[in-house]
């Protein structure tokens, strides 16, 4: 018995110390020669990005849906009451889209039935439907979609 206690007493040391680890020492040596990351005679290349335009509630809508998505997909335990939240607000600024009018004819209905879409997934949502999340990323595409139309309409020149 002494003897198992003094292999324990002497192993139990040994082992935690060869367990340890020890601190890793990274060196980084830099070129002091060297004045830039660029090439001597080299110029930079930059030019502003040809993006379309965006209507602003279209972006806002959208954004709304997508942190809808995110509550949903968190594990909050008040995750739809703030999705349903955030659905609403999507709502109001797709509303507000429309009464604007800033907006073409086929815009217009395309908002219609985002708006309408909206509403069934927001049902789904409130039932905790197994759907949901596949409605909303619907919805969320259809209104990237209809903001791509609209920015092409009134980028193109009227006769």
């Amino acid at each position: 018995m002494k003897c198992f206690r003094l292999l324990i007493c002497i192993s139990v040391p040994l082992i935690l110390y060869g367990c340890s680890s020890r601190p890793v020492v990274e060196t980084v040596t830099t070129d002091a020669g060297r004045a830039s990351a660029l090439p001597a005679g080299a110029r930079p290349f930059a030019r502003e990005p040809d993006l379309p335009g965006r209507d602003p509630e279209m972006e806002a809508a959208g954004d709304r849906i997508a942190e809808a998505v995110t509550y949903l997909n968190s594990r909050r335990r008040d995750r739809r009451e703030v999705a349903l939240r955030a659905l609403n607000q999507a709502e109001a600024t797709l509303n507000h889209a429309l009464k604007n009018g800033t907006h073409n004819e086929t815009v217009t209905t395309a908002i219609h039935s985002i708006l309408k879409d909206l509403d069934s997934a927001e049902r789904a949502v409130q039932r905790s439907a197994p759907d949901a999340m596949r409605q909303l990323t619907a919805i969320n595409k259809s209104v990237d979609e209809t903001n791509r139309i609209a920015a092409d309409k009134s980028q193109s020149p009227s006769p």
